[in-house]
C-alpha cells in the first residue's frame, strides 16, 4: 500500500524563516500543516509578516524584510524549532521582546545558544537559561565570530546560520562534538537553494514509522521520498538493512521488507538521527539479542526526556531495557506483552507506541492525540495501513 506521509517540519520551518527574511512574495508549496508550523506562522504574523494559506498545499508569504514589527510577547507552545530559530532573529531587532512557550518548553534549556549570543554582546534575560526569554534586541551587533557548543542540539547552529546575513555573516565556531550533523547540511542546502517558489519534500521522520511497519511484516511503501534526501532520518534505511531488511526504491517511493526474524543492531552510534533512533528502539524490542543505541544524550532535552521515557515504557512490554547516559541497551523478545503506554504529551512517543500496538493489539496508548504536533492524520494513515495490508511474504 502506498502511504503519503506529511511534508518535512524541518524544511517547512526553515522555509518560513527564510521567506520572512526576504523582501517580497514567497510561495511555499507542500508545507507541513501541524501544530509546530502553526505556531511559527502565528509568530511571523505578530512580527508583521503577511501569511496567506488558502489550503494546506500552499502558503504565500509577503514580507518587507527586517526590521520586523515589535510583537511584544510570542508564545510558541512546545515548538522547539520555532523557539530556537526565532531567538537570534529577535536579538537582531531594534526592540525588546519576549518569547515563551508552554510549561514543558519553559523546562527546555537554551543555554548553549544564549551563551553564544551573550558572548558577542546580546542581552537576554532568562531563568536558568530556559524560556521565557526577554530579548533586548540590538541590530548593530556584527561579530566576526560566534562560538557555540554543538553537543546538545544542532538547531542552535541552524538558527545562527539562518540569521547569519543579519549578523554580518560571522564565522560560527562549533565546540564539542556536533550532534545531528545532517541537519546542518540541510540548513546550508535550503539557504543556498531558496527562492520565491519553494517546494517542501516528504518528512523522513514521519516516514520512519511506516518503514518500521514494513520491517515488522506489512506491505507499506512511502511515497514521494528518495534515499538521496538530505534529511537526517533517511539514514534509518541503513540500520534497517543491518537488521536484515530489504529496501526497494522506485519512482513512487521507498518500501522496506522485513526478514523472518529481525537481527539485533549490536552497538551503534545514532547521534546523527535521534528521531529515527526512537523508531529503531521499538524494532529492537522484536530483535532477539542485544542492541545498544548510543550517541543519544540530546534526546533528554526534547518534548520529554525521551531516553527515560523509552526505558520506562518499553520495559512494560517484557523487553529488557536499560537506560544509559547517552542511549539505551535493549534485549529483544519474541512476543511483547499487552501494556498501557504513556506518551508524555510527546508526538514521537505516541507514534512509537503505535508500532507496539501493530504487534500487540491490546496495547493501550494514552493521549494519542498529541501526534497533531507534527502529523495530525497519523492515526488514520496508521489504521488504514493495518486494515488494508496483508503481511509480507518473508
Amino acid at each position: 500500500m502506498l502511504i503519503k506521509v506529511p511534508s518535512s517540519k524541518s524544511y517547512t520551518n526553515r522555509a518560513l524563516i527564510l521567506a520572512a527574511l526576504r523582501k517580497g512574495k514567497t510561495v511555499i508549496k507542500n508545507p507541513l500543516d501541524c501544530d509546530d508550523t502553526k505556531y511559527m506562522i502565528r509568530a511571523l504574523k505578530k512580527l508583521g509578516i503577511t501569511v496567506e494559506q488558502k489550503n494546506s498545499s500552499q502558503i504565500t508569504i509577503t514580507s518587507n524584510g527586517t526590521p520586523f514589527k515589535n510583537p511584544g510577547t510570542i508564545n510558541i507552545g512546545n515548538a522547539g524549532t520555532a523557539m530556537r530559530f526565532l531567538t537570534p532573529l529577535l536579538a537582531l531587532q531594534p526592540f525588546t521582546s519576549t518569547i515563551t512557550g508552554n510549561l514543558r518548553m519553559q523546562e527546555r534549556p537554551m543555554k548553549d545558544l544564549i551563551i553564544g549570543l551573550e558572548g558577542v554582546g546580546f542581552r537576554i534575560e532568562h531563568k536558568n537559561y530556559c524560556p521565557p526569554l526577554k530579548i533586548h534586541g540590538d541590530p548593530t551587533i556584527k561579530p566576526k565570530k560566534i562560538t557555540v557548543k554543538g553537543s546538545t542540539s544542532s538547531q542552535y547552529i541552524s538558527a545562527l546560520l539562518l540569521s547569519s546575513p543579519l549578523l554580518g555573516n560571522p564565522e560560527i565556531k562549533i565546540t564539542d562534538n556536533l550532534v545531528s550533523k545532517p541537519y546542518i547540511k540541510m540548513t546550508r542546502d535550503i539557504i543556498k537553494n531558496f527562492d520565491s517558489m519553494y517546494t517542501v519534500e516528504t518528512d523522513a521522520s514521519s516516514a520512519s514509522y511506516f518503514f518500521a511497519l514494513g520491517a515488522l511484516g506489512f506491505n507499506v511503501k512511502v511515497a514521494n521520498l528518495t534515499s538521496k534526501s538530505l534529511q537526517a532520518d533517511i539514514q534509518i534505511l541503513k540500520y534497517l538493512k543491518k537488521m536484515g531488511c530489504k529496501v526497494k526504491e522506485d519512482s513512487q517511493g521507498i518500501q522496506v521488507i522485513g526478514p523472518k526474524q529481525l537481527k539485533p543492531l549490536g552497538t551503534v552510534d545514532l547521534k546523527e538521527l535521534p528521531d529515527s533512533a526512537m523508531t529503531l528502539s521499538i524494532l529492537c524490542c522484536f530483535a532477539k539479542g542485544r542492541s545498544t543505541l548510543k550517541g543519544l544524550s540530546n534526546l533528554r532535552f526534547k518534548e520529554c526526556d525521551r531516553l527515560a521515557a523509552l526505558q520506562i515504557e518499553l520495559s512494560k512490554t517484557g523487553a529488557r531495557v536499560k537506560e544509559l547516559n547517552d542511549g539505551l541497551q535493549i534485549y529483544g523478545i519474541e512476543k511483547i506483552k499487552p501494556s498501557t503506554i504513556a506518551t508524555y504529551d510527546d508526538h514521537r512517543m505516541a507514534m512509537c507506541a503505535a508500532l507496539l500496538k501493530s504487534q500487540e493489539p491490546k496495547t493501550k496508548i494514552q493521549n494519542p492525540g498529541c501526534v497533531s504536533k507534527t502529523y495530525p492524520n497519523f492515526w488514520n494513515d496508521f489504521e488504514t495501513s493495518l486494515k488494508s495490508q496483508v503481511p509480507s511474504t518473508k
